[in-house]
């Protein structure tokens, strides 16, 4: 009998020595290392935030009915394959990058950033005005999380960029996709400025100081429906940093496969247009149209998004996000 229970005590250790070798192989093979890279891509929706992946291709680039001559002429690019954010980097995502490497920005260095004074309807240095103190220094972000970044250069856009493993879009990347898939059109989502009666981006409309979207200045990203490509926001709110040079005549001259822009300058890209564009006169907001500043340059009306480049194409009206 003492054999037969001596047998039997080996037999109950051998199986619990091969489910612990099994257990810990599968810890190796798909428990842990599923769920980290899991937590890892949700960590990277929630701080980094969502991207749409767009399939490159052929499209048409500029605008020959342009009243600004840098706008023409239309000309067919082709682009590779890219990712790009579904909305302007916001408050909440650039603290989590200063937080992770206490990048100073160039605001805060200089001490002093440009805020639209709407008495003189113009921008002013305003001495503590950054991205912390978006109208000032008794300014807050405080609740403004979903808000864009305002008061970043060039230089800070980049800087964030690296740190989220992305790059800032160039032009041709950031038109195709504020296009949405539409040859024509002055906005991403066609020609018609009201959708339903009802506005579908944040511009000052006809001047007013309180425009008719109900949005002052800025508006939290997403407060408007997203384009055919599920974007937000290529349209006013925010002006956007591209990583292009600026030339007047690159339309004319430039590559047409991926042009990267210019090979040196003195000012940066900006498109999109922001919160106080007017729709009276000069249309920045329009997809076609192009703005340029000093990359060192700050104000409450320039943010950003950013891109990355992917290696499969999907169907151009079926964007995915990740």
């Amino acid at each position: 009998m003492r054999r037969v229970q001596f047998w039997m005590l080996l037999a109950i250790l051998a199986a619990a020595v091969a489910v612990a070798v099994v257990a810990r192989r599968g810890n190796r093979v798909g428990g842990p290392a599923v769920d980290h890279r899991r937590a890892a891509e949700e960590l990277d929706r929630r701080i980094i935030g969502r991207m749409v992946a767009l399939p490159g291709g052929t499209f048409q680039m500029g605008d020959d009915l342009s009243p600004e001559p840098d706008a023409r002429p239309a000309h067919t690019v082709r682009l590779s394959p890219f990712r790009i954010d579904e909305h302007e980097v916001t408050n909440g995502q650039f603290a989590a990058f200063v937080q992770a490497t206490g990048y100073v920005t160039t605001a805060e260095q200089r001490g002093w950033s440009l805020v639209w004074d709407e008495e003189l309807g113009h921008r002013v240095e305003t001495p503590g005005a950054d991205w912390r103190h978006p109208g000032g220094p008794y300014t807050r972000i405080d609740g403004r999380d979903r808000y864009p970044v305002v008061h970043v250069s060039w230089y800070d856009a980049v800087a964030y960029c690296r740190w989220a493993n992305k790059r800032l879009p160039t032009e041709a990347e950031w038109e195709y996709a504020a296009r949405s898939g539409l040859r024509d059109g002055n906005f991403p989502w066609g020609n018609d400025e009201l959708v339903g009666g009802r506005y579908r981006a944040n511009y000052r409309q006809h001047g007013r100081a309180i425009d008719a979207d109900g949005f002052a200045r800025l508006a939290p990203v997403k407060s408007y429906p997203a384009s055919a490509f599920g974007l937000y926001d290529m349209c006013g709110n925010v002006a956007e940093w591209c990583a292009d040079w600026y030339a007047a005549d690159y339309y004319g001259t430039g590559p047409r496969h991926n042009p990267p822009g210019p090979a040196e300058g003195t000012e940066r890209v900006v498109r999109g247009g922001s919160w106080v564009s007017p729709e009276e006169y000069r249309a920045d907001h329009h997809v076609a149209a192009r703005s340029r500043y000093s990359p060192d340059i700050t104000s409450d009306h320039i943010g950003f998004r950013a891109v990355r480049a992917r290696s499969h194409a999907v169907s151009p009206q079926q964007p995915t996000t990740r």
